[in-house]
């Protein structure tokens, strides 16, 4: 507002005076006309009528002889004038040019900046109102294994809501795999689980509210031929369990949210509490000497 009021002090005077120089220029431009047009008809009067022509040897000639007529010079002052008021116009056709563009930069400015300000207000609500999906794991039976070799146990996930709007939608899929950590990442792996589950759209284990829990019990069954691979080359096999649940806001409808965890279920070495180690084959498991560790490099993963 400040850079306006001085532009507009600084263009009124500019204005006034080329209004002057204008005005200056055009009235002695007409009085310098008039006394031209009186000086050349004075002169006219006092021009005599032709004079007979004498003819000398066949040559014309004009007895009267022609008079020059000089235009009085126009006053000094007037090209002064007509020179100022062209660097005035010029003048003030630059600071019109000058003030434009400040004040459309102004204008884009302010209008990035609102937009910017409105959508992280809306970022910031919808992070502080969206529902948010925790994941815990228990172990519910022994581990025990099939007449085809298959490694059987049964885990419990508990899905809470720690947002503060419903989670609609709700999917968990989990699965186990018992593949070489040199042929399968776990962590693409558990991407790859969570981008099929939110791509699945509305899952069917309902709407989820906040400070509600949701249950759900798996028996995962290994696959004899991983773990005899598995096995043959490290002499042990770890499970790997990958959960994964998508849901969606109620802010959003087509927005669809997941939180994935990665698990390795190991035993548990009852003559060195806190060790824990790979599963042999063919070889059963308590319950108590269970345990699913998270995964140290993926561990938990949401969005």
């Amino acid at each position: 507002m400040k850079n306006h009021r001085s532009a507009s002090t600084l263009i009124l005077p500019l204005v006034a005076a080329f209004t002057l120089f204008v005005f200056a220029t055009s009235e002695g431009n007409r009085a310098g006309k008039a006394r031209r047009r009186k000086s050349a008809e004075e002169e006219q009067a006092r021009i005599p009528q032709p004079a007979p022509l004498v003819i000398w040897n066949s040559t014309v000639t004009d007895a009267q002889a022609t008079r020059e007529h000089h235009h009085p010079a126009d006053p000094w002052w007037k090209g002064l004038l007509q020179t100022g008021a062209v660097a005035i116009a010029l003048g003030l056709m630059i600071v019109n040019l000058s003030q434009s563009r400040a004040t459309s930069r102004a204008t884009q400015q302010a209008s990035s900046a609102a937009k910017s300000t409105a959508e992280a207000t809306a970022r910031q609500l919808e992070l502080s109102q969206r529902p948010w999906i925790s994941i815990d794991t228990f172990i519910e039976s022994p581990l025990t294994f099939t007449p085809e070799g298959g490694a059987k146990v049964s885990v419990r996930f508990v899905i809470r809501n720690v947002g503060s709007t419903p989670a609609k939608g709700l999917s968990v899929q989990p699965e186990i795999s018992i593949a070489s950590q040199g042929e399968q990442d776990p962590v693409m792996q558990r991407s790859k689980v969570c981008e099929e589950n939110r791509t699945r759209g509305a899952g069917t284990d309902g709407t989820l509210f906040p400070k509600v829990e949701f249950t759900k019990s798996v028996t995962f069954l290994g696959d004899a031929k991983a773990i005899v691979k598995e096995s043959n080359r490290t002499g042990a096999f770890s499970p790997v369990v990958i959960v994964c649940a998508s849901y969606r806001s109620t802010f959003d409808d087509s927005a669809r949210y997941t939180t994935g965890a990665i698990y390795y279920l190991r035993r548990i070495d009852p003559n060195r509490p806190g060790l824990y180690l790979g599963i042999k084959d063919g070889v059963g498991v308590p319950r108590d000497l269970l345990v699913l560790n998270y995964d140290p490099i993926g561990a938990i993963a949401a969005n």
